[in-house]
């Protein structure tokens, strides 16, 4: 009990919702983009009540466009990994553009079909996911990262 209750502190110090505290143990990790759930990988989700029009990712590895000078006919981001259960993903990638950086966001499965829940962003990628989900577990994110308002351009 006093270790759920520490838990639970420390993630409401860096903002992580309890939706995704309480899905880390169910979550199965996935290392390519097309292996999310297809809703996802289409793009079919809400950010902020509005669709996310225009999601592209390149598999982990793949050509994407990293700067602001983009890279004909790659996307904007990349994954790095990802992990999902029947009500949550989590995805990890980097987004390039005038600032690279990297990104967390997660998407929680509601009535209404997969809605952003949750973005952090930072300058250094998480090494892995089992990283992460000690990262989580502690809530101790490292200082170069920050919660981001969950919504804008996805």
């Amino acid at each position: 009990m006093f270790l759920a209750r520490s838990v639970l502190i420390a993630a409401v110090a860096v903002g992580v919702p309890a939706q995704v505290t309480s899905q880390l143990s169910a979550l199965k990790e996935i290392d390519r983009f097309t292996s999310l759930p297809p809703a996802v990988v289409a793009g079919q989700f809400t950010v902020d009540g509005a669709s996310a029009k225009g999601w592209e990712m390149a598999e982990p590895g793949g050509k994407f466009s990293a700067t602001d000078v983009p890279v004909p006919g790659a996307p904007g981001r990349r994954l790095i990994f990802a992990a999902c259960s029947a009500q949550l993903c989590l995805i990890h990638y980097e987004r390039g553009g005038i600032a690279h950086f990297y990104e967390l966001l997660a998407l929680s499965l509601t009535a209404h079909g997969w809605a952003a829940v949750w973005n952090v962003r930072g300058s250094k990628p998480i090494a892995s996911f089992d990283a992460l989900r000690a990262i989580l577990k502690t809530g101790a994110l490292p200082a170069t990262w920050s919660a981001q308002a969950v919504k804008g351009d996805f």
